[in-house]
């Protein structure tokens, strides 16, 4: 391993330079640090415009997304692009299911709802005159969604009742979701499962509409590493083994240390040789399959929030040791270096937990919460978190556990995107928001509107880039805390909750088929 180097952050004390590769590389999820910060970063354009956008350089062959391919970000090293998929697709079958998938392409989504509510609802759709459109339809529902929801449902649920409200009588009455809820988990073939079907009696509509939208196949899946030439997209190697259907939740970033890519799939943790692509090893997950949690290596292990903080030996593969306090699967651990020892960061199903590197043991648990991953810059500790109260909060890391410097309450769909850390200043770009807060006191310099979400952002050469419109372009924003300044944006039509990597001045990110690579010119 290289020996590990120190440097100054302005405002910030210490950061520990990765001993990944390069710091021009990008070997693992949010980067050489893990905290989105691309170091050392210059020559970017000062603005996007026409002629300083970035320019695609090349195009892989197809590669699934989301469903068929989950949402995970790629890892660029020495001249090379790694990306690990759970590669999904249909295969014919006998059986029949009427599964997640099936349910949401009839329109169901899951709420918390008291059945009065859902009565009126209903009651309300279904009384809705035929002559109520366009914009009077749009101002009706959005009054009755600000009469009826708390403002928690009306941002994670207004959408989805006002598509029902428009849909009229053509949406799927919400009994009916339920009633499908509880179906068999498999019918043995398609007599048997329009039997049931048209058994619980609902209109004829109805039943030919869910009959319908029952697939007659079945996803079967493979786990898959790619490793592509990073100036061309060209394959250089391709490791692919059986593996199980997981969805589009299995969505983790490899990490590439030592000449090895460790990447977790549907059912395995998997070391690769990262040259020609053989297996060196292989473990079971013993939590949930096909996690979105990213492999982080430090010393001797590999650690991965499958369900439990796992550390897997990275020469065998052995689990060296499990810790069910760190729960979840979808945010992704990080490091700090304490004064007395290092410490694994996980941000867990319902609280924040700091884990002794080499023991496993819990030091000690703050609160916190949901999908997104610590961010850490030196001893200061960012994260955004489902917990209520506290979806923004700073921390003082010390040995003797973080201290709490301030946390901050706001309404969001989500709270998945990860912070970034700079110059005395926290940026949160995600959340459908834009913020920017004084990381000592949590004063807020500016805060404004945007269509950032899921994806995390990164910071170089004194701005930020991030996507917006689900992924269709790539913002430009100046990490200044005294003004919001967006800078430009550059249409990139990318993967909306995976995150690009910037290597030198080329971003790599995926689209909804492929992975992609842009040039910005120089500035």
């Amino acid at each position: 391993m290289k020996a590990l180097r120190w440097i100054a952050l302005s405002g910030i004390s210490l950061v520990l330079v990765s001993p990944f590769g390069e710091a021009a590389d990008w070997p693992q999820w949010r980067g050489p640090l893990r905290n989105g910060i691309v170091p050392d970063a210059s020559g970017l354009p000062a603005e996007l415009t026409e002629t300083s956008s970035p320019v695609k350089l090349w195009e892989s062959e197809e590669i699934p997304s989301d469903f068929y391919g989950g949402h995970g970000s790629v890892a660029v090293v020495d001249g090379k692009v790694y990306l690990s998929v759970v590669w999904h697709r249909d295969e014919p079958c006998d059986t029949r299911r009427i599964d997640g998938d099936v349910l949401s392409t009839l329109g169901h989504r899951g709420h918390d709802f008291s059945p009065e509510l859902v009565a009126k609802m209903e009651a309300d759709r279904l009384a809705l005159s035929p002559r109520l459109r366009g914009k009077a339809l749009d101002d009706w529902a959005a009054k009755w969604v600000a009469d009826n929801l708390t403002d928690k449902q009306a941002v994670r649920l207004g959408s989805w009742v006002t598509g029902r409200f428009k849909q009229g009588k053509a949406a799927l009455p919400v009994s009916v979701f339920e009633t499908l809820k509880a179906a068999p988990k498999e019918f043995p073939d398609q007599a048997a499962m329009e039997a049931w079907v048209k058994s619980q009696q609902f209109d004829n509509e109805i039943t030919d509409r869910i009959i319908k939208a029952v697939p007659n196949s079945q996803k079967v899946a493979n786990d898959v590493i790619l490793c592509l030439d990073a100036g061309s997209g060209k394959s250089f190697w391709r490791f692919e083994t059986p593996g199980e259907p997981s969805g589009r939740a299995s969505s983790s970033t490899p990490a590439v240390a030592g000449g090895k890519v460790f990447a977790a799939l549907s059912g395995h943790i998997y070391a690769i040789n990262a040259v020609t692509g053989d297996l060196v090893w292989k473990t079971p997950l013993t939590g949930r399959k096909g996690p979105a949690s990213s492999p982080l290596v430090e010393g001797e292990l590999v650690y991965l929030q499958q369900g439990s903080l796992t550390a897997y030996d990275r020469n065998s593969g052995a689990v060296k040791w499990e810790n069910k306090d760190a729960s979840g699967a979808n945010a992704s651990p990080a490091l700090w270096r304490g004064p007395k020892a290092a410490v694994i960061l996980c941000n867990a199903t319902n609280q924040l937990v700091g884990i002794d590197a080499l023991s496993g043991a819990t030091l000690w648990t703050r609160p916190g919460g949901g999908d997104s991953s610590p961010t850490v810059v030196g001893d200061t500790l960012a994260l955004a978190s489902t917990q209520e109260g506290q979806n923004l909060s700073v921390w003082n890391l010390t040995s003797d556990g973080p201290t709490l410097v301030w946390k901050k309450e706001f309404l969001a769909m989500r709270y998945a995107s990860s912070p970034i850390i700079h110059e005395d200043h926290l940026y949160h770009l995600g959340s459908d928001r834009h913020l920017c807060l004084r990381i000592n006191d949590g004063e807020t310099a500016w805060d404004y509107k945007a269509s950032s979400n899921i994806s995390s952002p990164l910071l170089a050469d004194g701005k930020l880039f991030v996507y917006e419109n689900n992924g269709g372009f790539l913002a430009m924003i100046k990490a200044d805390a005294n003004a919001y300044t967006p800078l430009g944006r550059s249409k990139v039509g990318a993967l909306r909750c995976a995150s690009p990597a910037l290597v030198g001045r080329r971003l790599y990110l995926r689209t909804g088929s492929s992975v992609a690579c842009f040039e910005f010119p120089e500035g």
